[in-house]
């Protein structure tokens, strides 16, 4: 063996050093990436939540829903089971709405959207979080709830969630909580 080869092994064993570098900071770019993504759609929506908080009323009443938690409670559905089970507490939620005009309602999806986008309508706001882990909708709604607290905003809050960490969260920042069982008897298929 030569100085050469010796050099060559050499550098060889350092390219794939380097390689092996390179493809670990591209799996921790891809992560960042994501993370930066669902910190994106987390703060948009807590700041669409405050916005939508500020113009309400002074006697309105502001309901928010743990989506997936009213949906899918401990059951285990497909997907397409949890698609329809959305749209009825969906449209169980624009109808509360429409019969009760000091309740605005924000009802709030963990993850991923699964086919249905963020959306405003009048005193209705469905949004998804779009991210996992801690920027899941809990997290989110204990956000608003001390915004809400630092800018001052009064009316009334009540969450409706069965996650007990998240109803005692929820509940020593200011919100009033219910169970998802007030929610059942209009969101269940007939």
């Amino acid at each position: 063996m030569t100085s050469n080869d010796i050099f060559r092994d050499t550098r060889v064993a350092h390219v794939r050093e380097l390689k092996a570098e390179v493809a670990k900071l591209k799996e921790e770019l891809a992560h960042e990436r994501v993370e930066r993504e669902s910190l994106d759609s987390h703060f948009a929506l807590a700041l669409a939540a405050v916005r939508d908080a500020e113009r309400m009323p002074p006697d309105a009443e502001l309901l928010v829903v743990d989506g997936w938690n009213a949906v899918i409670g401990t059951h285990r559905l497909d997907a397409d089971a949890c698609r329809a089970g959305r749209d009825r507490l969906v449209e169980a939620l624009r109808a509360r709405v429409t019969e009760e005009p000091r309740l605005h309602v924000w009802a709030v999806f963990d993850g991923a959207d699964m086919n249905a986008a963020s959306e405003a309508d009048g005193r209705l706001r469905v949004g998804y979080t779009g991210g996992s882990g801690a920027h899941r909708a809990d997290r989110m709604v204990c956000d608003y709830l001390r915004a809400r607290k630092i800018l001052g905003i009064k009316h009334p809050v009540t969450v409706v969630t069965d996650d007990k960490d998240f109803a005692k969260e929820a509940a020593t920042l200011g919100a009033a909580v219910k169970g998802t069982d007030t929610l059942h008897a209009k969101t269940q298929a007939d």
